[in-house]
């Protein structure tokens, strides 16, 4: 069957990636499913419109996608397998082998309307680790809008596709041949407008634009042209995003400041603050807390079988995925800090484990079991002290075992 762009369903291109069906088409390329043959799996492949094959830009768009997104990697982020050209009635055009994301995207998901706010902020997250590798990597996306971000019908992550007009962050902020400013003018960051000094901060303008159409269902602004969109981007002040989490409408004001000096400094911060709006909100990757709680059971026993040592070891972490989801005033979480002060103390770090249970104790006033548990210990461990030596105090992985330091940071994975 003819798809009217000189490839046909059951074409194989360079003798490995069989056609099958087509999944879409933009301005650039038709997207089709395909069975790559070698490696008996489904892909997808985007193949250049032939009437953009001569065309240096696209060409050179399409090129840079490949390579782009081909050298990043993310779970969030669509991988880039293949590229390559193949001849055509006319001429020859390039394919692009990708990893084929059954699911929607999510411009199409809010034709259904406004998601929940678990969701919204469980895909922003993501599209968040996936910028944050981009830019850690010296790339800018610049195009980040929801046509441009797909949800896995299987595991529900969202992943960010189309690195077409990515750049370096090393190369000047350009308008293309004709003029016209690179991205999409409904998410495009004010310095974007004037071509000069945009950089991975542009990319969380648009993210900001983004939340806050999962938020409301609207744009922050509404134009009929891109003369007017400019103007409002560069100008006015879209209205505040009504939400029962303060803090959110907070961090999309300020993802939307017009100064990129006055935005969040990178994709990471944007992250964590995310995570603490809603800490409950898992990802499909997450541990539960129930597993979390069995881990610590796990470090428990460690400890109480003689090797208290493995049990401080693996503690603090447990802790930070605790906080991290359950959320750091959690009394499951503040339980499992009161664990760590036993087995440092059992360790030999008597005096670590006193200065932890002090900072414990003050948290604990809205729980009188909890509290009184680490009052016991605290005297304890302190007649302990007073009778034979402070104990050295450790570091797990350079970072002092504070409760703050506990329950503040520690590796994101959702």
């Amino acid at each position: 069957m003819d798809l009217g762009e000189g490839m046909r369903a059951g074409d194989v291109l360079d003798g490995r990636y069989r056609l099958e069906e087509t999944l879409g088409r933009g301005g650039f390329g038709v997207v089709w499913r395909a069975t790559d043959l070698r490696l008996v799996r489904n892909v997808a492949v985007k193949v250049l419109l032939e009437e953009h094959a001569a065309d240096g830009e696209a060409v050179g768009r399409f090129i840079r996608e490949a390579r782009t997104a081909g050298g990043l990697a993310s779970p969030h982020i669509v991988t880039v397998h293949d590229f390559g050209r193949v001849p055509t009635p006319s001429g020859e055009t390039h394919y692009l082998v990708m990893e084929l994301v059954r699911g929607r995207s999510l411009a199409d998901l809010l034709k259904d309307g406004v998601p929940s706010s678990e969701d919204a902020l469980r895909w922003t997250r993501h599209v968040c680790r996936a910028l944050d590798a981009a830019h850690r990597c010296g790339v800018v996306h610049r195009d980040i809008k929801p046509e441009n971000v797909m949800i896995a019908e299987d595991t529900g992550k969202a992943k960010v596709l189309d690195f077409g007009i990515a750049r370096l962050l090393t190369q000047s902020a350009v308008l293309t041949s004709t003029g016209n400013v690179v991205g999409t003018v409904p998410y495009l960051a004010p310095e974007c407008w004037s071509g000069a000094g945009a950089d991975s901060r542009a990319d969380l303008y648009a993210l900001g634009v983004m939340l806050y159409e999962l938020c409301t269902g609207r744009r922050p602004f509404r134009a009929a042209s891109a003369a007017e969109y400019m103007y409002k981007h560069l100008e006015e002040t879209p209205a505040g995003v009504r939400t029962a989490d303060p803090a959110l409408g907070e961090l999309i004001a300020e993802l939307l400041a017009k100064n990129p000096a006055d935005r969040p400094a990178d994709a990471a911060e944007v992250h964590r603050r995310l995570r603490a709006v809603r800490p409950g909100v898992l990802d499909h990757d997450d541990p539960s807390p129930e597993q979390l709680r069995r881990r610590a059971d796990q470090a428990w026993r460690l400890g109480a079988d003689g090797a208290p040592g493995q049990a401080v070891a693996v503690l603090p972490g447990i802790i930070r995925d605790l906080a991290r989801i359950c959320g750091p005033a959690d009394l499951r979480t503040l339980r499992t800090c009161h664990d760590l002060a036993i087995w440092l103390a059992r360790d030999g770090s008597r005096g670590a484990a006193v200065a932890l249970l002090r900072e414990l104790v003050p948290v604990l006033a809205d729980a009188p079991d909890a509290r009184a548990d680490a009052l016991r210990d605290l005297d304890h461990w302190h007649r302990e002290i007073s009778r034979g030596g402070p104990g050295a105090v450790p570091a797990v992985e350079g970072r002092p075992l504070s409760l703050a330091g506990l329950l503040g940071g520690g590796p994101q994975s959702g």
